[in-house]
């Protein structure tokens, strides 16, 4: 939900740097919703993996198969729990996965999903799922999330190395909570950044600041120190996110300024991409099937970003 911000730089002049206090409201006038989701985890983003690229036909080979991807993940073996009970496969009392403690693998990276993904293929019913990773530690960060749900509806799908996972595609009620620590998150970023920012941009350190007006509002403002082909250069990004009562999220004063030569021609070139989605709208959250909405949405600013979400389906 955060959103950056670029000041557009005139040759020759520097635009006046913008305080978080000049970021103006969201337009009262209509805007463009993009079709593209700010969170698009349609093809299984935030499935359960399993470790398995044909279904699985029993509760214990269920239970094994995401025990074992979640040991290819994790360096605590202790911390992992599953738990199913039921009678059949396909019909769960409760599924409950319990990560709490454990710390990524450094040597781990996500497999994306499978670039042609057929529609989910309903798998299984549970009357109570949870997930637990409260926290889950990083390299550099820790970072907790929980969810429950009830009534769930659980289908398979693949990824790109073939293994399947499950993902909720809909359910009668749950919720979501997702939470960290500012300085752990200033730290995730910077990691995160450093992965993308290729050869000729080495990144030295991230200073962040948010602000929230409201528990459907936030603003970010970033200050990037990095090299650029060996060139020390500094860099801001500042931006403001609304989410409206249909759960659409605004991104206004998206923008980006240099504070030297070398910050000014990185500034310019992210500012095309902001461009595309300044004073523009998306739908904040796209989950496979279609079937499960948002029905409320809070965000808790202090010394932690907590984002806490309630959602229904059609069961």
């Amino acid at each position: 939900m955060c959103s950056l911000l670029l000041i557009p730089i005139g040759a020759g002049c520097r635009s006046r740097s913008q305080n978080m206090d000049d970021l103006p409201p969201p337009t009262t006038r209509p805007v463009e919703v993009i079709q593209k989701p700010a969170i698009d985890l349609a093809r299984g983003g935030a499935g359960f993996p399993l470790d398995v690229v044909t279904a699985p036909t029993t509760i214990e080979q269920l239970v094994d198969a995401l025990t074992r991807s979640y040991q290819a993940r994790l360096e605590a073996d202790p911390m992992i729990g599953v738990l199913a009970v039921g009678n059949t496969i396909g019909e769960l009392k409760s599924l409950e996965i319990d990560i709490t403690g454990s710390t990524v693998k450094s040597s781990f990276t996500p497999t994306g999903p499978a670039k042609s993904v057929p529609a989910a293929r309903p798998f299984m019913r549970v009357g109570q799922l949870t997930y637990r990773a409260d926290p889950l530690k990083y390299a550099t960060y820790d970072a907790s999330m929980t969810l429950q749900a009830t009534n769930a509806r659980l289908a398979l799908l693949p990824a790109a190395d073939k293994k399947l996972s499950l993902v909720l595609y809909d359910c009668r009620e749950g919720s979501a909570r997702i939470s960290v620590a500012l300085d752990h998150l200033e730290k995730g970023l910077t990691a995160a950044m450093r992965i993308r920012g290729g050869m000729a941009l080495k990144l030295r350190s991230v200073e962040m600041r948010m602000r929230s007006a409201s528990a459907h509002n936030l603003e970010a403002d970033f200050t990037v120190h990095a090299h650029m082909l060996m060139v020390p250069t500094t860099f801001r990004l500042v931006g403001r996110a609304d989410v409206d009562s249909n759960f659409n999220i605004h991104f206004t004063s998206l923008a980006a300024e240099g504070n030297d030569p070398s910050g000014a021609v990185i500034a310019a070139f992210i500012q095309g991409k902001l461009d595309k989605l300044n004073n523009k709208a998306a739908p904040l959250l796209k989950l496979p099937g279609d079937k499960i909405h948002i029905t409320d949405l809070s965000l808790k600013l202090d010394d932690r970003l907590t984002v806490e979400v309630k959602f229904a389906g059609t069961q």
